[in-house]
């Protein structure tokens, strides 16, 4: 049985190594403090693609604005900028304050469909707002999302390196646990049919925006649950966790039913996105334990 870690946004900072270590103590924690018999560590891979998301994210709100409309664009990462910023209450009124204090055009925050060269100055200063609206997001999960879902070309890059790295020439039965935007490019992966011949017991979804309307069009079209290769799949996630918009992966938020929603998330944090946190909490490792 081999362990699949792939994780989400805001993670430049650290490397495969760091990530499969801190991810595989906050199992062990756990199962330990349930007097669990600790099994041997199996060997795990690790999808890091952070640094070429991380890169592509850069610029920053100027950059942004003097950008025109990419050729290879979706298109969609305005809305799920605006799907946000309605889902926290944030008014044209705010937009227009913070573009203002930042000197960025008006015309760059309209919460209809500004210029689609706007999408970073838009994602920065819902990045500025968000938290007195009190809704705690992971460091730039808005701006790096975005990134994602507007570039063909970048998630392409970002679909095929996390390929390599856990799927191809790697054996099975495999335990893939994803967090963040890690699992929309999994899902990407494993809803593909080039991996229906691939065995993998349970896929472990962790403060997924999967839920979230405006993922669905880029996303491989399914009826049904990928089974195979999917067994079993279970969504964590924190009532309280802003990312996942507390949308449960449902047939009407993306198409089929077979999801199992596990919200007994424990994390007295603030950051309500922890994917350390979300390790931790019982009903994940030994959801995990078991298939071990």
């Amino acid at each position: 049985m081999r362990l699949v870690f792939v994780h989400g946004i805001n993670n430049e900072e650290n490397t495969a190594e760091s990530i499969e270590k801190e991810w595989w103590e906050a199992l062990t924690r756990s199962w330990v403090k349930m007097e669990l018999e600790l099994k041997p560590k199996p060997s795990i891979n690790v999808a890091y693609y952070a640094d070429i998301l991380a890169e592509a994210a850069k610029g920053g709100a100027g950059k942004a604005v003097e950008m025109g409309p990419s050729e290879v664009s979706t298109g969609y990462a305005l809305e799920l900028l605006t799907e946000y910023a309605e889902a926290a209450g944030v008014t044209q009124e705010d937009l227009n304050t913070a573009a203002d204090t930042k000197g960025i055009p008006l015309a760059a925050v309209g919460m209809s469909v500004p210029h689609e060269g706007w999408v970073i100055a838009f994602a920065d200063l819902l990045e500025d707002i968000l938290p007195d609206k009190g809704k705690f997001i992971a460091k730039l999960f808005l701006r790096q999302a975005a990134t994602y879902i507007s570039d063909k070309a970048l998630a392409a890059e970002i679909d095929k390196k996390v390929k390599a790295q856990i799927f191809d020439e790697l054996s099975d039965p495999t335990i893939v646990i994803a967090h963040s935007l890690g699992t929309v490019v999994t899902y990407r992966l494993l809803a593909n049919a080039q991996q229906a011949a691939r065995n993998i017991p349970l896929f472990m979804t962790l403060g997924s925006p999967l839920s979230l309307k405006i993922f669905k069009p880029i996303l491989p079209a399914r009826g049904t649950l990928p089974q195979p290769p999917i067994a079993k799949w279970i969504n964590g996630r924190h009532e309280e966790d802003f990312v996942t918009l507390n949308k449960a992966i449902t047939r009407r938020s993306i198409g089929f039913d077979g999801v199992t929603d596990e919200t007994r998330i424990i994390n007295p944090d603030s950051d309500k996105h922890s994917i350390v946190r979300y390790l931790e909490s019982p009903a994940i490792a030994k959801a995990i334990y078991d298939e071990l």
